[in-house]
């Protein structure tokens, strides 16, 4: 069934696209963040009523999963190595990049099951890797799912303002309650670059 606007609604809608309302909820979320984001401010980015929104996009949930699509979507998947555990390494971190480009990106993906070709794109590209490595199937399979959680996670502690929990972590330290902790606690919350704890991370994952 096509669903039909009358008169002026329907010439305001169609003066916009799709990618135009896309492109005005990434402006809105980098200008607002997550938790502001909204089907209204969206419209008022774009200078556009609010059905010229919600003709493409219903509610704010479909509109993020159109987002975390589009965030997907821009991760390459050609141009690899030969070898099959580099290219799942390559994939994971344009995985990880991509959602670091926009601001709450992993908060963002985290959030929806979008089941689109893109991210059957990635998850392909990645499984097939795995399994030309000499993974089972079903250990494939949840290599593959340890991947994607591994970096969104990370890329949602990386996109989370950490100065307040680092002072936490430094005043229970000099309690003296927790000495192995003390002991690496500079490679815990200092010396580490997120990129470093990527790294490490995913080459833990891939050694088995």
């Amino acid at each position: 069934m096509t669903k039909t606007l009358g008169g002026e609604e329907a010439v305001t809608a169609m003066r916009w696209t799709q990618e135009d309302v896309i492109e005005a909820a990434f402006t809105t979320l980098e200008a607002e963040g997550l938790e502001k984001l909204s089907l209204r401010g969206v419209a008022r980015t774009l200078g556009a009523h609010l059905n010229s929104v919600s003709w493409y996009v219903k509610t704010k949930q479909t509109l993020i999963e159109t987002m975390a699509d589009t965030i997907v979507g821009t991760v390459r998947t050609d141009d690899l190595p030969a070898d099959p555990v580099e290219r799942v390494r390559i994939v994971a971190g344009r995985y990880r990049l991509a959602m670091l480009a926009h601001r709450d990106g992993g908060r963002l993906v985290a959030g929806t099951h979008t089941g689109t070709g893109n991210t059957f794109r990635v998850a392909e590209t990645i499984v097939g890797a795995l399994l030309e490595a000499g993974h089972t199937e079903a250990g494939a399979a949840r290599l593959c799912w340890a991947i994607v959680y591994f970096s969104l996670g990370l890329t949602q502690e990386q996109q989370t303002p950490a100065a307040a929990s680092a002072r936490e972590f430094g005043r229970l330290l000099e309690t003296g309650a927790y000495p192995a902790l003390a002991k690496v606690g500079e490679h815990l919350m200092i010396a580490d670059s997120f990129d470093a704890r990527f790294d490490h991370g995913i080459g833990r994952l891939l050694a088995g």
